[in-house]
């Protein structure tokens, strides 16, 4: 049975680092582009937006795996979630309140998604190393 799993987890892996390539290939491609290029504003709205294509497929593949595992990672995966989503929407809401009261510097939203799965798997880490798991 680990085995199988172990293939499972393997295989998932695969496809995830495909994904990630695909997304920075995208991403060079349409940098490239349109720093050599004179390209029409529609044109370069696209090659901005492009990237998120390989990421939407990603989360496609991402979802699909979290509905394959068994119901205490789906809790541990969902509870670190909500840690890593609230962690950074309440960073967000609190720089962008002082950013209305203190000239700040400006901060990328293309950030906050890298940040939510770096929290996301901080979260992890602290909620398996800190349960054990009882079956």
């Amino acid at each position: 049975m680990s085995n199988e799993l172990d293939k499972k987890e393997k295989k998932f892996l695969v496809k995830f680092m495909l994904h990630i390539a695909m997304f920075l290939a995208v991403l060079a491609i349409s940098v490239v582009m349109n720093e050599t290029n004179n390209l029409s504003i529609y044109s370069t709205g696209f090659l901005a937006m492009s990237p998120v294509i390989p990421v939407i497929f990603l989360l496609r593949l991402v979802v699909n795996h979290y509905r394959s595992l068994d119901e205490y990672i789906q809790r541990v995966m969902g509870e670190s979630l909500l840690w890593a989503v609230g962690v950074v929407g309440c960073a967000a809401m609190a720089y962008g309140l002082l950013a209305e009261m203190v000239e700040v510097p400006s901060f990328s939203p293309a950030f906050m998604l890298p940040a939510i799965a770096v929290i996301f798997g901080v979260a992890q880490f602290i909620k398996l190393s800190g349960n054990t798991h009882e079956e």
